[in-house]
């Protein structure tokens, strides 16, 4: 018997229509992942490498690792993964400018100098390189492309609040030149770090920045010779000097930076000391490379003090031959530092806390790493 066809359409004809599938809510993707507190995101963040603030290095080494771009290299591809992420990272991302290390910064080195056996010990020396005279070309060109997309971008340069830099004489007027016209379009910004900058570049510095005011700037870090850059934040509250002992930085505080806080790795003689506590009159905070309780005495002129830290390098103290006696100078330091810190009656704040710090680094190779362990000493 043929099959009835016409009952079956009719069947087909009969049955209820599928209900419509409802719209997706327009919070559909915060489930899961996108769920995550505002705080796990960024300690997961966190966790990137970056460059820190200040960054530790050793005798003016011009590279960085090409592991601090970690951070800006997640967070880049995760702004482009979908709306949600680029709306809740892109302040992240945007947060830092740091044009301070390459792609495969390997290859910058031509000759690796360790491969070669050194003159006085006959041993190779794996951390020593020689550097090629590219990286400072493509530094330079990299500082000035990108200060100049910046500068013509007012939605990213609202982001800004802290800004790491290498400096070199490759291109140094136009570099410089546009790096300045960026730095007075970023209204948030508030850190600057110099981690280098050439000691024949004062001439540069001055022409870049002798015409113009950085009044955001709060914090700083750069070595002693950019102290032509200092003297364009005259609204800074603390400077760390990174290379050098810091002269040159005392003298621009003194004549341009009159509301300076706080004073980093600085290593005053008696003479700097002396401009120190004429040029810095409202120091609260100092720390300081010393090992001569003459030096430290002398901070008891200023009124404001309330914490003194005193640097050591941990090498100095393991000297078979003179380790003994420089642990015995720096004990006295930190007594004499009691000593002045205890004195103090800064009229209201007379129970305010004050703090000596006694900080210890280790330097592990000549090419900026370095670890440091800080220890609060109290009073």
């Amino acid at each position: 018997m043929p099959p009835r066809k016409r009952a079956r359409q009719t069947a087909l004809e009969d049955a209820p229509e599928p209900a419509p599938k409802s719209p997706l809510p327009l919070d559909a993707n915060t489930k899961g992942v996108f769920d995550l507190p505002d705080e796990i995101w960024l300690e997961i963040l966190s966790h990137f490498s970056s460059v820190r603030i200040p960054t530790l290095r050793l005798n003016d080494a011009p590279l960085l690792s090409s592991s601090t771009l970690e951070r800006e290299h997640a967070l880049r591809a995760l702004t482009q993964t979908c709306r949600a992420f680029r709306a809740f990272l892109l302040p992240e991302l945007w947060v830092r400018f740091e044009v301070c290390a390459l792609h495969n910064q390997l290859e910058y080195y031509p000759v690796r100098l360790g491969d070669r056996l050194s003159a006085s010990t006959g041993q190779q020396n794996p951390d020593d390189f020689d550097i090629a005279g590219a990286w400072y070309r493509d530094i330079a060109e990299a500082l000035e492309k990108r200060s100049n997309g910046l500068r013509q971008s007012p939605y990213h340069a609202n982001y800004v609040r802290i800004v790491s830099v290498a400096l070199t004489r490759c291109k140094a007027a136009t570099a410089l030149d546009a790096f300045v016209r960026c730095l007075k379009v970023l209204p948030n910004l508030h850190t600057l770090q110099i981690l280098r900058a050439h000691s024949q570049m004062t001439t540069h510095l001055k022409n870049a920045f002798g015409q113009h005011k950085i009044p955001q700037v709060r914090t700083i870090v750069l070595p002693d010779y950019a102290h032509n850059v200092l003297r364009a934040c005259p609204e800074v509250r603390v400077v760390m000097c990174n290379c050098e002992e810091g002269s040159k930085l005392i003298g621009a505080i003194a004549k341009e930076c009159k509301k300076v806080q706080v004073l980093r790795g600085f290593y005053p003689n008696v003479n700097m000391m002396k401009r120190i506590v004429r040029g810095v009159p409202n120091l609260e905070e100092i720390s300081m490379g010393c090992s001569d309780v003459k030096i430290i005495e002398m901070l008891s002129p200023l009124e404001h003090l309330r914490a003194i830290e005193i640097c050591v390098v941990s090498q100095a103290l393991s000297n078979k031959e003179s380790g003994r006696e420089y642990a015995l100078e720096i004990i006295k330091c930190l007594t004499a530092a009691k000593k002045i810190l205890l004195n103090k009656t800064n009229g209201k704040n007379e129970n305010e806390k004050k703090q000596i710090w006694l900080r210890v680094r280790h330097h592990e190779s000549r090419h900026g790493k370095a670890t440091v362990k800080e220890v609060p000493l109290g009073l």
